[in-house]
């Protein structure tokens, strides 16, 4: 996972990304455009989905893979997924969990990050052991596998709970107000309605040439 100051819930936070998931959507980028500079090199009537088509596969390669991120600031933590975005008040936040991905619960309600998956077997057995007694802390309990510093949901869930608990210390979250704490969602309505659009695009030019 990628972490990175950011303006973003607060004029100064952490911002995490999927270094896995932005290597694939560079990979896709690249295939995206070989298919088009193929499809014009060959100049067949019958390759015209492939322009909506690599449009589509860059546009979801964004939209799923790049963009999505797990931001922490003064304010509370920022969750932006495909096709929405999640702002958690601290005073909303209840539990950490990083069972199948970093997955934030609130009094109303629990948002995954699609940013932050557990990791494989693969993944957890090479993530490294060395801070356990860290992420026992931040946990208040024996670490899981998707607790591994190194791993997505780790690095996301460690960055969380320590700054959750700094917080607390200090006396900077009111306690006792979760179920009264709004969650807010915004829904990217305009990049799900590109894509949409683009994938019909794209099913017309596969039968209109058909």
């Amino acid at each position: 996972m990628r972490a990175g100051d950011n303006g973003g819930v607060t004029g100064e936070s952490i911002r995490m990304t999927s270094t896995f998931n932005r290597t694939m959507a560079i990979v896709l980028w690249v295939a995206a455009a070989f298919a088009v500079v193929l499809a014009i090199w060959t100049g067949e009537i019958t390759l015209a989905w492939v322009y909506p088509g690599a449009a589509l596969l860059a546009l979801f390669s964004w939209s799923a893979l790049w963009r999505p991120y797990v931001e922490v600031g003064d304010a509370g933590i920022r969750v932006q997924n495909v096709t929405h975005r999640v702002d958690i008040p601290w005073e909303a936040l209840v539990h950490v969990a990083t069972r199948r991905a970093l997955t934030l619960h609130t009094a109303n309600g629990q948002y995954t990050a699609w940013s932050a998956p557990a990791p494989g077997f693969m993944s957890a057995a090479m993530a490294s052991r060395r801070e356990a007694n860290r992420e026992a802390r931040a946990s208040g309990a024996a670490p899981g596998h998707g607790d591994l510093i190194g791993t997505d949901s780790g690095n996301a869930a460690l960055v969380i709970r320590e700054s959750w608990r700094t917080r607390l210390d200090a006396g900077q979250i009111e306690i006792g107000v979760a179920d009264d704490t709004p969650v807010l969602r915004h829904w990217n309505v305009t990049w799900v309605a590109v894509e949409v659009a683009l994938a019909v695009a794209m099913l017309w030019a596969i039968i209109a040439t058909a």
